[in-house]
């Protein structure tokens, strides 16, 4: 990719993720989709680029952490669960976002191709839950803005 196409994508991604944060979803997705199906490059970078927004807020907050760690919890029982319970394409969406809050490339390198490689359709489910994810973020963000709240 070049860096024109490089630049060209991310202002697309952001003005999706604007119209994620505005409620309409689909067409949203219907930015992000022409991007992730131009090349294995382009499909990486847009995860990565989602990821970013989804834990953009985390890493800004006063008291996050040298270190975040996923968390999963029941929600029958409440009590602590495991990651492994997750749909294949949430769980990657859930330690992808994870492995790249903590700056763990290598991590979000071999989540991405072990998932790319065994299931491509659980990456689509994997694409939307970090879009989801990175939309209630930045949804939070903004209202708490709005609110004159901090950060």
């Amino acid at each position: 990719m070049n860096a024109r196409q490089i630049e060209a994508d991310s202002k697309q991604i952001f003005e999706a993720l604007a119209h994620g944060i505005a409620g309409d979803d689909e067409t949203a997705m219907s930015m992000i989709r022409p991007i992730v199906r131009r090349s294995d490059a382009a499909m990486y970078a847009t995860f990565c680029s989602l990821a970013e927004s989804a834990s953009f807020d985390a890493r800004q907050q006063p008291d996050a952490g040298d270190h975040f760690v996923l968390e999963v919890e029941s929600i029958e029982t409440g009590q602590k669960g495991s990651v492994d319970v997750l749909p294949p394409g949430v769980r990657f969406a859930a330690q992808f976002v994870t492995a790249w809050a903590n700056r763990d490339q290598e991590t979000t390198e071999a989540l991405y191709l072990a998932l790319y490689e065994s299931s491509p359709e659980d990456l689509g489910v994997g694409l939307r839950a970090i879009y989801e994810m990175a939309v209630v973020s930045l949804r939070a963000m903004v209202e708490r803005k709005r609110a004159g709240g901090v950060g």
